[in-house]
């Protein structure tokens, strides 16, 4: 029977061509017209350590990791004793080591073990073991019934240009070969074939190439910073297309200079941005702070990892809200964006790039290494909904027919008119001090009274145009779930499954952390029996969020995770079903 959902994994050690062997078969899959999420569990070195790529493939829309793995390519057997509990029932589990007897037998939990000498067979028949990445693929196909066309077509392509067509014709048989091997080995009754699909001609790219994308549509013309993980694609993707639209990308020699650079850059006129993690971003707040005290629009993409310090490099965690939300020393609005999934990097980037300017005010865009580094299937963007908003950025004609121009100037919303320099008659100081309303320093107590109520109205101006939460599941839910970013998708299942089991559950997914939407989340708080927040963080710092913008204060359930994986749905929805009165 052909079946419309599999997760398969291939594990190994950094080295071994995990990551190389997971993006092919996750651009087959999706080639053969599936939904497909992948999920890479790697360590910041290169050689040696354990590594993982999960490909979760399905007819149906997914946005996350599965609970459990149909299929386990095991580079070595360690593989095994490290994921064999993540096994579902029916599932296959090839295994490429001489030692595999003493690790597994046959069959375990209703789950087939076979020992596959990928390394040995690439050895004997192709004389390299590099050619074992292919043969894994081969095995794979059989197992899952690929499409041999659609191999062929990606194995030319990435092949042909660069090697020739002995390398891909090379590449080709020992996918033949891994092919043959498997079908000696496997039964047709462990096989997981799935159903074939048409190519929805769907946009495949993770949240980092999305987010670069839509500063590019948003009219992004300038981007410094400081290659860090987990944002180093941003900067990759930027580097290669950005100077085909007029664009600078600068790598600087650390993030204080990239927030500076790109501080120049908006002050001059252009919509600029930089990227960064946590180690980055707490060397970027003294700038931080001069956006803010001079009212110069910027954009900040941040990709949260495991700290702190150094921490994990290459990990997943939601650690970092704090940081921006009090980062940088006294007090100034500032606004952060929170995206749960890829089509939603690329439409809050645009959004961004308007509030930045329209408030002349830092925004923050918000994700964390599980989307941004990891693979979707998207649909193509609508660019035709991109809408640009500068804000009060004055032309020279609007300039010319104001005597009297006052960068600084008050306003009942606390937004006043922007000029780019060397404008006639738009003459202004601009510095990190306190300053009057023509931006000469002025350190009169009285100014210093009005300048800081000016820039902080505008948090209240701002909130009719934030990005509001959103609220999915079942309406007459009296269990309510709050989160943001990467918990969207694990939520979303986690839902589902309370729901086959009596337990109805509505999911509040905050898009705006700040200025936080306290009347929305304070409505359905309001119409819930319990309220359970997720977050990947250790101390609950979204619950202290919440607690901190509602009142009177809610006793709030805390379900955390912070081993620097992302949440998979049984971590939710057990704890929810146990605890749930």
């Amino acid at each position: 029977m052909k079946i419309n959902y599999t997760s398969v994994m291939i594990a190994g050690k950094a080295g071994d061509g995990v990551l190389f062997t997971g993006n092919v078969l996750a651009k087959i899959l999706k080639m053969s017209g599936w939904e497909i999420v992948t999920y890479r569990d790697f360590p910041s070195n290169i050689r040696g350590e354990p590594t993982n790529y999960t490909i979760r493939a399905s007819i149906k829309r997914i946005y996350g990791r599965a609970d459990k793995l149909d299929v386990l390519l095991a580079f070595d057997c360690e593989a095994i004793l490290r994921h064999e509990k993540k096994m579902a029932k029916g599932g296959v589990v090839l295994c490429d080591g001489e030692d595999f007897i003493k690790i597994a037998p046959s069959v375990t939990n209703k789950v087939t073990h076979h020992k596959f000498l990928l390394k040995k067979l690439a050895r004997e028949n192709f004389g390299k073991e590099i050619f074992k990445n292919m043969i894994a693929l081969g095995a794979l196909s059989y197992i899952l019934d690929l499409d041999f066309s659609i191999i062929k077509q990606i194995i030319s392509v990435m092949f042909l240009e660069k090697k020739g067509k002995a390398v891909v014709q090379k590449n080709i048989n020992a996918i033949n070969l891994g092919f043959e091997e498997a079908k000696k080995i496997i039964e047709e009754r462990y096989r997981h074939v799935l159903l074939r699909e048409k190519e929805k001609n769907r946009l495949f790219l993770s949240g980092n190439e999305a987010i670069a994308l839509g500063a590019l549509a948003a009219g992004c013309r300038f981007f410094a910073a400081y290659p860090i993980c987990p944002a180093t694609e941003i900067w990759q993707w930027l580097a290669i297309n950005l100077p085909q639209f007029n664009g600078i990308v600068i790598q600087t020699e650390d993030e204080l200079a990239a927030v500076n650079m790109a501080l120049g850059a908006s002050y001059a006129g252009v919509r600029a941005m930089t990227s960064t993690s946590g180690p980055g971003a707490s060397l970027m707040m003294e700038a931080f702070g001069l956006s803010g005290m001079a009212e110069i629009p910027i954009v900040v993409a941040h990709v949260q990892r495991t700290g702190p310090s150094t921490g994990m490099p290459t990990k997943t965690e939601q650690g970092d809200l704090n940081q921006w939300l009090y980062g940088s020393h006294g007090e100034f609005p500032r606004i952060i964006l929170s995206p749960g999934t890829v089509e939603e990097c690329f439409e809050f980037m645009i959004q961004a790039f308007n509030l930045a300017e329209k408030y002349q005010c830092p925004v923050i865009l918000l994700t964390e290494q599980d989307y941004g580094q990891n693979l979707r299937t998207v649909k193509k963007f609508d660019l035709s909904r991109v809408k640009i908003d500068r804000g009060r950025l004055l032309s020279q004609e609007e300039l010319l027919k104001i005597k009297d121009f006052k960068r600084y100037e008050f306003t009942k919303d606390g937004i006043s008119p922007r000029v780019i320099p060397s404008q006639i008659g738009g003459i202004h100081m601009v510095e990190g001090n306190e300053h009057n309303e023509r931006g000469y320093r002025n350190e009169d107590s009285e100014n210093r009274v009005k300048m800081m109520e000016k820039r902080m109205k505008k948090l209240k101006t701002v909130s009719r145009e934030l990005i509001p939460p959103k609220v999915w599941g079942e309406k007459d839910g009296e269990i309510g779930v709050i989160g943001f970013g990467s918990t969207f998708g694990p939520i979303q299942e986690a839902i589902k499954q309370l729901k086959e089991r009596g337990i109805k559950a509505r999911f509040l997914q905050l898009r705006t952390l700040w200025p936080f939407p306290t009347r929305e989340v304070d409505q359905f708080v309001s119409k819930s029996r319990e309220i359970f927040v997720v977050e990947n963080n250790f101390t609950g710092q979204l619950n202290t969020l919440i607690n901190s913008q509602v009142r009177p204060v809610i006793k709030l359930k805390s379900i955390r995770k912070y081993s620097s994986n992302s949440f998979v749905p049984q971590e939710i929805s057990i704890p929810i079903q146990r605890r749930s009165r």
